[in-house]
């Protein structure tokens, strides 16, 4: 919940997010070059910055299952 409201605030000040859970294998590589003492634990991390929205990546759209699929809402009127 942390990330999402760091993600929520950063794009309300016009920049991109990456979260990415994949750091966690990293830990050790991260530790060293940010200085982190091995009492803490490396779960997550964020890229944070400006996309570059004329680069393909950029435009990959990928198919998602409509929220009725696997959703439902109950006491929200009708």
């Amino acid at each position: 919940m942390f990330m999402d409201a760091v993600m929520v605030a950063a794009r309300a000040h016009g920049l991109h997010t990456c979260p990415q859970a994949a750091f966690a294998e990293y830990h050790a590589v991260i530790r060293r070059e940010l200085g982190i003492p091995e009492r803490e634990m490396i779960i997550c991390g964020m890229a944070l910055g400006y996309a570059d929205e004329a680069h393909p990546i950029n435009r990959l759209v990928t198919e998602r299952a409509a929220v009725e699929e696997f959703a439902t809402f109950e006491g929200f009127g009708d």
